[in-house]
């Protein structure tokens, strides 16, 4: 029988294999690449979901982006909180966007390994489950950690972003703060007024550190 445990070891070990080659290193379910262009991440996740007489094992590859503009970002705003700055490395994945890396999972990239029956107490699973299970998540992490590669090259996450059909709430920080990184433009100039517009709607306070940002930065790339 399989325990938890060794679903994490067996499937760390297959996606770290099809991960390593493309530039992430790390170990134990998550692996990072830090380029100039940003810091990305590759995930493996596992938790055990108990109901009475059934239960799964759930398993799940992820990625997280910072693209550059964003750290500068976020760096900028820690120091305006008076908190201590964030290093671009893999740590810095704690502050990853997240929309547009929830909106590209592919078909594959999660699966709930069915506890074998006779043991449910214990919580284990089969063999045949645990290949099953590997057979659908290490094709989608190779997907996944190019996708996230992609997503740190100059423009890319702000295009993704962009193609978001129901942008709104706190996506319009990235939105702002990845258009800004190109200089003055009448999209920033809607996008400032949409989201003061959309925080107002939603009752939140007025994004007037994040507009003052964007303008600063916008100026500079001028």
């Amino acid at each position: 029988m399989i325990t938890p445990a060794q679903t994490t070891s067996r499937l760390n070990k297959d996606i770290g294999a099809v991960v390593r080659p493309l530039g992430f290193q790390g170990t134990r379910g998550n692996w990072s690449v830090v380029t100039t262009d940003g810091v990305a991440q590759v995930n493996v996740g596992r938790s055990v979901m108990r109901s009475v007489g059934d239960g799964t094992i759930f398993v799940y590859v992820s990625i997280g982006v910072v693209p550059l503009a964003w750290w500068e970002y976020v760096n900028w705003r820690a120091a305006r909180w008076g908190q201590p700055p964030i290093a671009l490395d893999k740590n810095a994945t704690s502050h990853a966007i997240g929309f547009v890396e929830l909106r590209q999972r592919p078909k594959g990239s999660h699966y709930h390994l069915r506890m074998a029956p006779d043991r449910y107490t214990a919580a284990v699973t089969t063999t045949e489950e645990l290949d099953h299970a590997a057979a659908l998540l290490v094709p989608a992490a190779d997907k996944l950690a190019h996708t996230a590669l992609d997503l740190l090259r100059p423009g890319r996450y702000l295009k993704a972003l962009r193609a978001i059909p129901d942008l709104g709430g706190a996506m319009w920080e990235p939105l702002v703060v990845l258009l800004a990184e190109r200089g003055p433009s009448a999209e920033l100039d809607a996008a400032i007024q949409d989201m003061r517009a959309d925080y107002a709607n939603c009752g939140f306070s007025p994004p007037d550190m994040e507009v003052e940002y964007a303008r600063t930065q916008a100026a500079a790339a001028a």
